[in-house]
């Protein structure tokens, strides 16, 4: 059988060949490389997707004032993507786009200025690009302009919703000390552009937090009435109660019950029936003042308080809200949290974002405010002593040593080398009570276990610079008081047996029977918990609750205001 063997081509003919075939776009590929170096665009093309040159990127963010402090988080976002292009798929925009625009034109709602985050007209930008011919080296560059600006335009916006206008840990005049919301925007921005997956809502340009979006749908309602002139000025200054008739009553049905139509020629709307003291003891409710369905000084003060006033009361809330970390419980089999609101005298604890306890709290007089912090619950100390301060045995039993050198043991308080196991008892007629002060006293003071104790028979620990932890208190009768800022700075809790039983839950043999007789002990027991849970002392001064109505507190130790003077 014969074979044909084919001949090859010549080598000269080949590469004659090859050259003709390829030149041409060799040569534009260069003359295209030639191009751009010489317009200094600097964008560089693959055949996969075009790319952002990081010269050009920074020289783009620092021409504009309000990207300029953004300008380490648009590089890190490019640099981690290999600086590919972010908001085209070809030459068309990502549906992502309109989103944001979207939520630019809506940042109002957020209680946030859309002006503040319309730095460049983005439409425009858009436009531009599509009306620029294909395949010119403009086109490119606008494309990159406008993705840049997109970026930039997100940062912007998203650091404001997300981490807060203000940051409390720089700001002087804000106490915060909260641990810090570290959310990571460039890990947000690829979620939204569906580039990673995460357990957060970012590719809803959603907020994080229940109580915020809560604040929000309030403030959109808020800002109907105010559109529509406001609510009307209750003239009153009389004590009204059931079955009174006053003019002020009309005044009053008109504030709480506008949508109600009232005949002001009818003499029935003057009295103050059962109808308008059921709306007026919710009102008081809601206002943190004495529910008892009574017109006096306070209720005429609150129904008074404008639309605006509030409205800027909610928009300060929600602030605070975007200062808290993103996850706010522990991971495990339950992530829970204990959540004490200051003005609100109120501590909650929180289970899977449901609120599975409450209880009234006794928080820190003004001039000894419980501090804005948080940490996490390591231990419970059942009949615990009571540590005295140095600055209370100065201002508070020194005064009675001097009268009464006997009077620690009517107390059933004692003088002791150190506090701890290996504390020893000295006499209090080793110091000089006359010129005793917190920073010459060599000693410690310490109340016993025991009914009588200022700590009552639990405390909560977690450990911190303020030496502020929860504890159980003898002076129960504080919890009757509308207004409960008794303590030195410490905070006073309702049910203490309750809180520790369901912290102890997961620890075995520690059911509620067990923590009564610890709290009923003579001997101090220090007792850990199997998982630290963390614990958020926080000023919220209007928050909603889940029947969708909203409660609003009294500016207790003047952090709205301070906060006002910063935000507006």
């Amino acid at each position: 059988m014969n074979y044909t063997k084919a001949l090859p081509i010549p080598l000269p003919i080949f590469i004659l060949a090859f050259l003709l075939l390829f030149t041409p776009m060799l040569a534009s590929g260069a003359i295209l490389s030639l191009s751009f170096q010489q317009t200094n665009t600097a964008i560089a093309l693959n055949t996969a997707q075009a790319k952002v040159d990081s010269a050009y990127l920074t020289q783009y963010i620092q021409n504009e004032t309000e990207f300029r402090h953004h300008l380490d988080l648009v590089k890190q976002f490019y640099r981690e993507r290999n600086y590919k292009i972010a908001w085209f798929k070809q030459d068309e925009l990502v549906p992502q786009a309109d989103r944001l625009l979207e939520a630019l034109d809506k940042a109002h709602k957020e209680g946030l200025k859309p002006k503040n985050y319309k730095v460049k007209n983005l439409q425009q930008m858009y436009g531009n690009f599509q009306e620029t011919s294909a395949g010119g080296e403009n086109k490119q560059q606008k494309k990159q302009e406008l993705d840049l600006a997109l970026t930039a335009s997100y940062f912007n916006y998203a650091s404001d919703f997300y981490k807060g206008v203000l940051d409390p840990h720089s700001a002087e005049a804000i106490e915060w000390e909260v641990k810090k919301n570290k959310i990571k925007l460039n890990k947000a921005l690829e979620t939204i552009l569906q580039e990673r997956e995460s357990s957060y809502p970012y590719y809803e340009f959603e907020a994080l937090h229940s109580g915020y979006q809560k604040l929000r749908d309030v403030l959109v309602q808020y800002r109907q009435i105010q559109e529509r002139g406001g609510w009307p000025k209750v003239q009153g200054e009389d004590v009204v109660k059931l079955h009174d008739t006053a003019s002020v009553v009309l005044n009053v049905r008109k504030r709480l019950s506008p949508q109600q139509q009232v005949n002001e020629r009818d003499s029935v709307a003057f009295v103050y029936d059962k109808q308008v003291q059921q709306l007026v003891s919710d009102f008081q409710k809601r206002h943190g003042l004495v529910v008892d369905g009574i017109l006096g000084p306070q209720t005429y003060k609150a129904l008074n308080v404008t639309v605006d006033q509030r409205i800027d009361q909610i928009v300060l809330n929600m602030e605070r809200w975007r200062w808290l970390p993103k996850n706010l419980s522990t991971e495990g089999k339950r992530e829970r949290y204990v959540m004490v609101n200051i003005p609100a005298f109120r501590v909650s604890v929180m289970e899977n974002e449901q609120e599975v306890m409450r209880m009234k709290a006794v928080v820190g007089k003004t001039m000894h405010s419980t501090p804005i912090f948080s940490h996490q619950i390591q231990y419970l100390m059942f009949a615990p002593y009571w540590n005295v301060p140095n600055s209370i045995v100065e201002q508070d039993i020194k005064p009675h040593l001097l009268q009464n050198r006997n009077w620690l043991q009517s107390r059933d308080m004692e003088m002791v080398t150190t506090f701890g196991p290996n504390a020893k008892r000295v006499p209090v007629s080793r110091v000089n009570w006359s010129t005793m002060t917190q920073h010459n006293f060599d000693y410690r003071i310490r109340q016993r276990p025991g009914p009588h104790n200022a700590l009552g028979r639990v405390k909560f620990m977690f450990p911190n610079e303020y030496a502020v932890y929860l504890h159980d208190t003898p002076a129960d009768h504080l919890f009757s008081e509308r207004d409960r800022d008794f303590s030195h700075g410490c905070v006073r809790v309702e049910r203490p047996a309750d809180l520790a039983t369901y912290l102890l839950q997961d620890k075995p043999g520690w059911d509620k029977n067990r923590v009564l007789k610890a709290m009923n002990a003579k001997q101090q027991q220090r007792v850990n918990l199997e998982q630290n849970v963390p614990v958020y002392l926080v000023y919220f001064t209007a928050w909603v609750e889940d029947d969708g109505q909203v409660y609003f507190r009294d500016d207790l130790y003047g952090h709205d205001n301070a906060l006002a003077q910063e935000l507006f």
